[in-house]
């Protein structure tokens, strides 16, 4: 029943595994329409395939298949048999073909006459097994009477080129297969086959190159066109020999017997071999189709069962093609395919019937238990067939608990703070959508078995860093609501609240847990303590000294000279005014808007360098550039990343020592430009480079300079705002090196 169907599976796998054929060492010499005007009517004279033999011969071939069955001498010409003979001989490459002749329902062996046959080289069946459609699928390698089987003819070619392959080099099963039965008495017509061969078509008719008869005949063909070739002499005009209906082609484009046998023979050569797939394990392969199905139906629903049936269909099919394709074996799905409908047919009944009972006991139940209310289509009587009934009566019953799940899941949903629920070990059992943004859950598929202690591990007592604030032993303390703050690992100030949740009958079941990011309120808080401390102590100093000052002059005009007082109320008020002016700027840093344009940073640097022209001269410091790339572009706001590298080169020049040199670079970065400016100056500490970024914090090695620490503070803001960031590598005593890092061709987001 099956096999009409596998078959016109495999056809299709085999019309979709074409090769090319242009260096095929296969040659067809075709008897064609054209060799027919040019040479008369069928059948030539022996004589013109002597001719051509010779022709061939010279051209010095591996082999040559002359497709033409001579059963009987030629009466009118007896001398033509023995220049072909003579020919044969001659060449000693040349294979005659023999056929299968069906006699009054006995199959029996048609030879070339005794004088060919004991001329050429070799005998070679020349017969095609066609299948009950009339499409020829197969090719048997060895066949004839019991006791005195025969190489096909491409197969003899074959050992005339490579005298060398063994039958154990011949694809296919060498069992012997009976064609038909026979009465014990009669051996020789005891028929056997062996070695089958699915026939590996390289496309359809027409696909292997052609060489005319009489071309070849004539020499009109190139020196050296036959040379190490098998050469196939056969006919391929209409009327003249066989032509079979293939799977490459439909029933008009019939392909001639030669280019068939021109076919297996390049497959031969090239060791492509397709052959039936072995009833065992074709058989084993549609049951564990079948059975994979069957065991994953009893494990997942509805929609995953029939995503898995298409999914183990599909494989099957899959299956199928790179068994024809790569492991040459021709595989018959079907069986797979039909088992896999009936069995997702019997288990949807399954599921049907069992989802029909369970819902009329539910319903009943509910009824039974609650009076729940009326559902908005309430006094309508249910429409529909015995399932649509019972659906429609258990979602009347169910309309009140699902209109409290919506509001509750809604409600949680909204809350703006990340909001776990818990049980009291730990196992998370909800969450909201704030809570899936803060802990970066893709599409908020957040797992069975997740725990809000392991979630929380990130997140650090701000008395204690080393406390979590989510532990077991908190989990297990007395339901009492509680809040901590905290702080997480990319820097996010947070205040953790803990409420515990109790049951109807009022049982501790559990923690709701609340994050509540802080960081903005923390963040202006730290400024509003920077800005006090700035008019309160740094602001102040420079102006107490000038009217410190002002007042000793009052008090006694000679303490000084006038340019000796002029002087120092000179520095000190530019010192306000350079505190003043760095607050300001850091505090636009911090919160202005950024113009990002196109910029080369390695441009930036140069006119930077250029502009510290005259601290250089000033402190006999030597600056240069080193080597490197002439274009760095990135997306900045000029203004700000030209004053953080001004800041930057400032400080090299403020602490290098007289005579020694600033070195200055654009580097490719991992992730971006790096803007380096190393200096040779009394370095910083390990323990105090952290400090050296915050403001109104200096290392111990700047307390010799002017300064409220705004500068540092100023380069980490434009580069976190780009960003990018600010990199440290210094020693105490061997001199800094700063690296601004900012990212590459990327327009920064401006927060």
């Amino acid at each position: 029943m099956l096999r009409q169907p596998n078959r016109l599976v495999q056809d299709a796998i085999v019309a979709a595994q074409g090769r090319d054929v242009r260096d095929s060492d296969v040659v067809i010499v075709a008897i064609d329409e054209k060799s027919m005007a040019a040479l008369g009517r069928w059948p030539w004279r022996r004589k013109l395939h002597a001719q051509l033999i010779d022709r061939i011969t010279q051209d010095g071939p591996r082999a040559i298949g002359l497709d033409l069955l001579l059963t009987e001498e030629d009466i009118q010409h007896p001398d033509d048999d023995a220049a072909l003979a003579s020919a044969l001989e001659r060449s000693g490459k040349v294979v005659l073909p023999m056929m299968m002749h069906n006699h009054g329902g006995s199959p029996m062996t048609m030879a070339p006459t005794v004088s060919l046959a004991a001329a050429a080289n070799r005998l070679g069946f020349d017969h095609l097994s066609v299948d009950n459609d009339g499409i020829a699928r197969n090719v048997y390698l060895r066949e004839g009477p019991r006791g005195a089987q025969q190489d096909h003819f491409s197969l003899a070619m074959l050992r005339i080129g490579e005298p060398d392959r063994s039958i154990a080099d011949v694809p296919g099963n060498p069992d012997d297969e009976k064609l038909i039965p026979t009465p014990p008495s009669s051996e020789w017509l005891d028929w056997r086959r062996s070695h089958k061969m699915v026939l590996p078509f390289a496309g359809p008719s027409g696909h292997f190159p052609r060489i005319s008869y009489v071309d070849a005949l004539k020499g009109e063909v190139p020196a050296g066109t036959f040379r190490g070739k098998y050469v196939l002499v056969g006919t391929t005009a209409a009327g003249l020999g066989s032509q079979y209906a293939t799977p490459v082609a439909s029933q008009e484009q019939l392909m001639p017997g030669i280019e068939i046998t021109a076919n297996v023979l390049d497959s031969l050569l090239r060791r492509y071999e397709v052959t039936p797939t072995p009833t065992w394990l074709n058989a084993g392969l549609n049951a564990l189709v079948v059975l994979l199905a069957l065991i994953g139906m009893t494990l997942v629903g509805p929609l995953a069962a029939l995503l898995l049936t298409g999914a183990l269909a599909l494989w099957l099919w899959l299956a199928t093609f790179v068994g024809g394709a790569m492991l040459h074996q021709q595989f018959a799905p079907l069986a797979g395919m039909l088992g896999l409908g009936i069995a997702y047919a019997l288990w949807g009944w399954g599921r049907l019937s069992a989802a029909s009972r369970y819902l009329i006991e539910a319903s009943t139940h509910l009824r039974a238990s609650a009076n729940l209310g009326q559902a908005p289509s309430g006094g309508k009587r249910s429409s529909g067939d015995f399932l649509d009934r019972r659906i429609k009566a258990l979602e009347k019953t169910t309309w009140q608990l699902r209109d409290l799940h919506r509001f509750v899941s809604d409600s949680l949903d909204n809350l703006p703070d990340a909001t776990l629920v818990c049980d009291r070990s730990g196992k998370l059992l909800l969450a909201n959508a704030a809570a899936t943004r803060y802990f970066n859950v893709p599409g908020g598929d957040w797992s069975g078995d997740a725990s809000v202690v392991d979630l929380m591990r990130y997140v650090r007592s701000n008395d204690d860093h080393h406390q979590l604030v989510v532990t077991p032993e908190s989990l297990a303390q007395a339901p009492a609501s509680r809040a901590t703050a905290a702080r997480d690992i990319p820097g996010r100030d947070l205040l953790v609240k803990q409420a515990p949740s109790f049951s109807a009958d009022g049982q501790h079941t559990g923690w709701i847990v609340s994050i509540v990011d802080v960081t903005e309120m923390r963040e202006l808080q730290r400024q509003r303590d920077d800005a006090m401390h700035f008019l309160s102590h740094d602001i102040r100093a420079p102006h107490t000294s000038i009217l410190t000052l002002l007042a000793l002059d009052r008090h006694d005009p000679t303490a000084m000279t006038p340019q000796q007082f002029h002087d120092r109320i000179e520095r000190h008020a530019r010192k306000a005014l350079a505190l003043s002016d760095g607050f300001i700027q850091l505090a636009r840093a911090r919160s202005q808007h950024y113009r990002f344009e196109p910029c080369c940073l390695a441009d930036m640097l140069r006119e930077c360098i250029d502009d510290a022209w005259e601290t250089r001269q000033r402190n006999k410091i030597e600056v240069t550039l080193a080597p490197g790339p002439q274009e760095a572009l990135s997306h900045v706001d000029r203004e700000l990343v030209g004053r953080a590298l001004d800041n930057l080169l400032g400080n090299a020049l403020k602490y290098a020592p007289e005579g020694s040199t600033v070195t200055c670079a654009v580097e490719p970065h991992a992730d971006g430009w790096a803007l380096r400016v190393e200096d040779e100056g009394p370095g910083i500490a390990e323990d105090q480079q952290a400090a050296v970024f915050e403001p109104f914090l200096k290392g111990a090695s700047m307390t010799r300079t002017d300064g409220a620490g705004l500068g540092l503070a100023f380069v980490k803001t434009v580069a976190v705002r780009h960003g990018g960031k600010v990199l440290l590598e210094s020693t105490a005593g061997r001199g800094a090196t700063f690296q601004l890092v900012l990212p590459r061709d990327i327009v920064a987001d401006a927060c």
